[in-house]
């Protein structure tokens, strides 16, 4: 594993000019440019909090306000689905060019992570929006968001290892894994609070991986929002297995990768 960082870290260069020539070709594709990485999450916040404020009436759903709330969970879980669904994909859809590369394989991965990672930093003015409109500001509590988005970046990046090389072996996979986002939607508090959670299922809540790094990001604004330390120790704990565990099958699976399956 040390020596994969090693090797990464030498060819820094190469997947940063990657990542930057990634990006520029996503955003002169439209006319709009970098202002759909601001519109598209902007705007399911606000579709999500007119559904569930206003056409479904008053709810103890979620912490106030509400608005801001949706928007501090849903940038993050945006880049989460974004770069997920991504990486799943990658190996398969880049078979000619992986064989007649010579960078490491794991290069292939990072890069769409960190496409998906910039695209989600350019997006955090969304969260300014939602503070403005609001007028709720944070708490110095917000120096644990960089936190978070280190937690973030180390789960994907081991979901990323594991999903991508096993999708090389099962074809179907990354249609599973939309669906599986699906339903993780709904059983990841984004919608609502860690509190709305009943106290007796709470334990299991936490085996979600992405239970930390959501804390971490909304605990700035709502000092309550955090969980427990046992709990967060249990998520934390999930996210570095999920890591270790998508690197041990990336590099038993890697050279079936290279042959193409």
């Amino acid at each position: 594993m040390v020596t994969g960082v090693l090797t990464l870290w030498r060819h820094r260069q190469v997947l940063r000019m990657l990542v930057l020539r990634d990006l520029q070709r996503q955003y002169t594709k439209f006319r709009l440019g970098y202002l759909w990485t601001i519109i598209e999450p902007l705007g399911m916040s606000i579709v999500l909090w007119f559904v569930f404020t206003m056409l479904l009436g008053p709810r103890k759903l979620g912490l106030q306000p509400y608005l801001l709330f949706l928007s501090v969970a849903i940038l993050p879980w945006w880049w989460f689905t974004k770069g997920i669904a991504a990486m799943s994909r990658v190996f398969r859809r880049n078979r000619g060019e992986l064989r007649n590369s010579l960078l490491p394989t794991e290069v292939w991965i990072l890069r769409v992570l960190l496409v998906s990672m910039m695209e989600f930093i350019l997006s955090l003015p969304v969260i300014l929006v939602g503070m403005l409109l609001t007028g709720f500001w944070p708490s110095p509590l917000i120096v644990l968001f960089p936190v978070a988005i280190a937690l973030q970046f180390l789960l994907m990046y081991g979901l990323g290892l594991l999903i991508s090389s096993s999708a090389v072996v099962i074809p179907d996979l990354a249609r599973i894994v939309r669906i599986a986002m699906r339903a993780m939607f709904y059983l990841t508090p984004v919608l609502y609070s860690i509190s709305n959670i009943p106290a007796a299922i709470r334990p299991f809540a936490s085996l979600n991986p992405l239970v930390a790094p959501l804390g971490l990001y909304r605990v700035g604004w709502w000092p309550e929002e955090h969980e427990s330390l046992v709990h967060f120790g249990v998520s934390l704990v999930v996210c570095l297995v999920i890591f270790v565990v998508g690197w041990i099958v990336f590099r038993r699976l890697e050279p079936r990768i290279l042959k193409g399956g």
